[in-house]
């Protein structure tokens, strides 16, 4: 208490540096915190995707030329999820998507026209739908909340039948409020006319690799199709597994199953050749094989062409955190040219408080103390600045950081991105660090001076 009486003192008297003090601990941890939310909404294990750590994706299938002067790829058919993957004794869950593949949301088969009304007279209203086709694994692999109802099972997904799942957000949308939605028909602008099982906790915009309006099965797509190949279709594949361990076996299995395939790739692809014939080409399954983290990496880089393959979960924090440490090393050091100048001013007071005993680890623990009660007064001036910023700006703001084309609506925040523990201990840490930074480098060089210097040095 007598530092923070101390400190408080200190305020009244220095009220430029204090104020100084304060507003540029407010700025460094709100620029901070902004790119500390948005890094945790992109990885950490959020509603719905809590199995983000144990998440993998497939992009498609690739043909390459043995040179690598070529390359073509393809997203996943029915067949080859069914043969390649849902077979597969090292998935835990498995289900094709439309979210995840390519741009995600700018992709056209993503978005559709459906119908609600009376089909029989063509009264009714058109609305425009995020829709994704995929199996009962999905539901298993993104833990979404039924606030109606129940997801679609294997076997309607197996015999074809016209059932969906829809947001709640969108049903109260296009059925109101006071109407259950459970057995009502959606009908999909080409056509199908889906019966709704259930009903869904919305996610958010924010988490796109699940976000969607509409699921209904992806075997309503090969319905009438009369395509040569299934192979090669319209799907990203996304899966969880166990460990480590596991993945590799899986991309040990997938490899084998490549290695076969290389021999021939035209029956895979319905027939058609994307190279002249003679040249010599191989299949790659895993080459799109990317965890979580390296998945919202690329995602958020669009840099396809560098091999994010190759990096680790442990690099990655390495990243973020050097990317952290600039955040805050540059304003810390502004603010320890500040200290620097104030303990200038101070040296005789603290050699006189030598003279009478005073240590000097309890001189240098009282400057350290009462930056510390600076910075938590300007870290929590941020703190908030940040988060009401992220909520009332947050289209702009997470506009930047995100797929555009999902943010066509105001963007839902949800509670646990802006006030989750780790982001408090974050918080916290970078406090720590800024008030270190700034205050015990200048405190400790102004306290090793001889006190006779110190005594005579001008105030």
């Amino acid at each position: 208490m007598r530092y923070i009486r101390q400190a408080l003192a200190m305020m009244r008297e220095e009220k430029l540096f204090s104020t100084i003090h304060i507003a540029g601990t407010a700025m460094a941890l709100a620029f901070t915190m902004v790119m500390a939310v948005v890094y945790y909404i992109k990885l950490a294990p959020i509603y719905p995707e809590a199995n983000r750590p144990r998440t993998v994706y497939f992009n498609g299938i690739n043909v390459v030329t043995d040179e690598r002067r070529g390359e073509a790829s393809m997203p996943f058919g029915p067949t080859a999820l069914e043969e390649w993957f849902l077979s597969s004794p090292n998935i835990e869950y498995c289900a094709p998507t439309l979210l995840a593949c390519g741009n995600g949301k700018l992709r056209e088969n993503c978005r559709e026209f459906v119908f609600v009304g009376d089909g029989y007279t063509g009264i009714g209203e058109y609305f425009e739908a995020i829709i994704n086709k995929t199996n009962a694994d999905f539901f298993k692999i993104y833990e979404y909340d039924f606030v109606e109802g129940r997801p679609f099972t294997k076997q309607e997904v197996e015999g074809c039948e016209k059932v969906c799942v829809v947001s709640d957000i969108f049903a109260e949308r296009i059925f109101g409020k006071d109407k259950d939605p459970i057995g009502q028909i959606v009908a999909l602008e080409r056509g199908e006319g889906l019966r709704v099982v259930g009903v869904v906790r919305s996610g958010s915009q924010l988490t796109p690799d699940s976000f969607a309006d509409v699921f209904l099965p992806y075997t309503l797509w090969t319905v009438g199709r009369s395509d040569f190949s299934l192979y090669v279709g319209e799907f990203s594949i996304v899966a969880t597994v166990k460990d480590a361990e596991q993945l590799r076996a899986l991309k040990k299995e997938l490899d084998e199953v490549a290695a076969r395939l290389s021999f021939d790739y035209v029956p895979i692809t319905g027939g058609y050749r994307f190279f002249p014939e003679g040249t010599k080409t191989h299949v790659e399954l895993t080459q799109g094989l990317e965890t979580h983290s390296i998945h919202a990496l690329r995602a958020a880089t669009r840099k396809d062409e560098f091999d994010l393959e190759s990096i680790s979960d442990w690099q990655l924090i390495r990243h973020f955190a050097a990317l952290l440490f600039i955040l805050l090393f540059v304003p810390a050091l502004n603010l320890c040219g500040i200290v620097a100048g104030r303990m200038e001013r101070r040296t005789a007071e603290m050699a006189v408080r030598k003279t009478f005993g005073a240590r000097r680890s309890t001189l240098l623990w009282q400057v350290v103390m009462e930056n510390l009660v600076l910075t938590l007064i300007g870290g929590t001036i941020g703190l908030a600045a940040a988060w009401l910023g992220i909520y009332a700006f947050r289209t702009e703001i997470l506009g930047m950081f995100f797929d555009s084309s999902t943010l066509n609506m105001t963007p839902i925040v949800e509670g646990e991105m802006l006030f989750a523990p780790l982001l408090f201990v974050g918080a916290f840490v970078a406090i720590l660090l800024i008030n270190l930074l700034s205050a015990l480098l200048p405190a400790w060089l102004s306290l090793r001076k001889p006190i006779v210097e110190s005594m005579m040095e001008k105030r």
